[in-house]
Formats: structure tokens, sequence, C-alpha cells
């Protein structure tokens, strides 16, 4: 008799709206860069999206919360606040806080790592340095972190992916920092509310190099007139770059090593085994409370 599948929960942060354009500018949905890491790492998981920016009724037809062994929810363009949010921020802050009444482990990033922090009691604010985008440096796990599950087999200090201007300001009560850098004081958190416990980094583990550098593109004018890039041409060689290395396991190799080493980007970042070791810890979290546990 086989073993059961995983049942994963992925929330759709982003509106319909916000999604098409994405569309438009050739990226696919956050959900569904979550959705290709699962499978790469567990291809017989059984995935679901929900849609609670756009509609209350965010579940799939015929199933509850409960029935999910694990729910992510990664980026977003909303911002959330511990109070005076927009109906669609409310929505997934009811969702997370209902995934914790009833102990469905939640894995987050960016915005995910932001919602669950509010509803569970802490904030965010907009970063005093700014909008961190493309490669987040030097992501440096604390002791907490170094000793952490989601962590294991992780560098202690590596490179990811990132783009947002908020971050944490204040965790719930009894969080743990697992990470930091020099953009971020709280570039993974981990903590508990209700029955839930969750998981999360401020960074993108999920996303390839392929849809960071479209994520660029699409905000290319913001990019510019932020300074982030001094022009267009700027931007363009570098994401035509991300574009290049995306994928390659090794970025070192004679082929790309110029281009690796002019982007300043290595193996943690173009490896999905690499740099998707976090969101494969996590699953293995997930099937080891299922009474016949499955293994990656």
């Amino acid at each position: 008799m086989s073993a059961p599948r995983l049942r994963i929960l992925i929330i759709e942060g982003n509106t319909a709206e916000a999604n098409a354009a994405m569309a438009a500018a050739g990226c696919g949905s956050n959900a569904e860069q979550y959705a290709q890491a699962v499978r790469r790492a567990m291809p017989e998981a059984d995935i679901r999206l929900a849609f609670p920016a756009d509609r209350a009724d965010a579940l799939p037809p015929g199933v509850a919360l409960g029935d999910f062994d694990g729910a992510i929810l990664g980026g977003s363009g909303l911002f959330v606040r511990a109070s005076g949010n927009a109906p669609e921020v409310r929505r997934q802050i009811d969702l997370v806080r209902a995934l914790f009444d009833v102990g469905v482990p939640l894995l987050g990033s960016c915005w995910g790592l932001q919602v669950a922090a509010v509803a569970g009691g802490g904030d965010v604010a907009r970063s005093p340095n700014g909008r961190e985008v493309g490669v987040c440096r030097a992501v440096t796990l604390s002791d907490a972190g170094a000793a952490f599950p989601m962590y294991a087999g992780k560098p202690r200090v590596f490179d990811s992916l990132a783009i947002h201007y908020d971050e944490v300001s204040r965790l719930p009560e009894g969080a743990r920092v697992l990470a930091s850098n020099g953009h971020s004081p709280i570039q993974a958190a981990t903590f508990a509310v209700g029955k839930g416990v969750f998981w999360g980094v401020q960074y993108h583990p999920e996303f390839s190099l392929a849809h960071m550098a479209l994520l660029i593109r699409r905000y290319g004018p913001d990019m510019v007139a932020q300074g982030i890039y001094p022009d267009r041409a700027a931007m363009d060689r570098e994401t035509d770059g991300m574009l290049r290395l995306d994928g390659v396991a090794d970025p070192l190799a004679a082929e790309t090593a110029g281009l690796a080493v002019d982007l300043g980007i290595g193996a943690t970042i173009t490896d999905p085994a690499q740099r998707c070791r976090e969101i494969d810890n996590w699953l293995q979290f997930c099937s080891s409370r299922k009474p016949d546990r499955i293994r990656l």
C-alpha cells in the first residue's frame, strides 16, 4: 500500500488584476512559483490553490482547512499592517488565523511572513533601508536558525532572491529570529499561534532567477526612478544575465563563470536544490506529522 500523498494548500497573495498584469509581463503567479517548487521536491503532492485576495470563499470546492497537511503563502504586491487593512488583505489575515486555529503548519515567504506576523499579533513597517530587490545578500543564520530544521543542509551564510519594501517590525510573542542580513534584521522567523506552527522567510526561495528577472522588468520604471539601477540599459544587462544563469547547477563552470562573478550570483541561487532547501525541509516536516510518513 502506498503512503498517502501530502495535501498542500497554496494561497495566492495577489488579486486577479495583479496576476493579469504579471502574466502580461511574462511572469507566472506567485502561487505557481511555489507549486513548481513543491512539485520538484514531491511530484506526488496533492496541491490546491486558494484566492482570498479576490473572494471570501477562497477554498477550493469540497475541502476544509483541516484536510490539508500544510499551507503556503508566498509573495504579493499588497501591503499589510496591524490595523487599517483593505478587504483583500483582511481576508488573508483571517485565513491565516483560521489555519492557526486548526493546526495546519504554515510556510510563508515575504508577504507570507508579514501576514503571518500580523495574524499572530505582530506588525509590519516600511524598511528604513528602502527596497531590497534582486539578490538578497549574506543572509546569516542566528544560532537558533543554524539549529532549526528549516535550515538543515543550508550554509550559515548564503544569498537568495528578494523583492520587498516592507519588513516585519514586531514579531508575535515567543517568536525566534532565525536569520538576518544587512538590509533586514528579520530575514527568517518561526513562531507558534494557537495550534499552528509557522516557518517563514522574508526572501523568496521559491523564485527562479527567470521569475526574478521578469519581475524586475515589470517594475522597470520604478527601479530606475528609485536608483536601484542607473538606467534601463543597466537593468536590462543584469536581467539578461539572470535569465542566462537560471537553473545552472554550477554557475562557476567555464561557460558561465564570468557572468556569475560579474553579477555575484552563486549556486545557492541558481541551483534549485540549494535555493529551495527551506521548502524541501518544510515538506519533510509536514510529512513527518502524518501517521504514515512520506520521505522526500
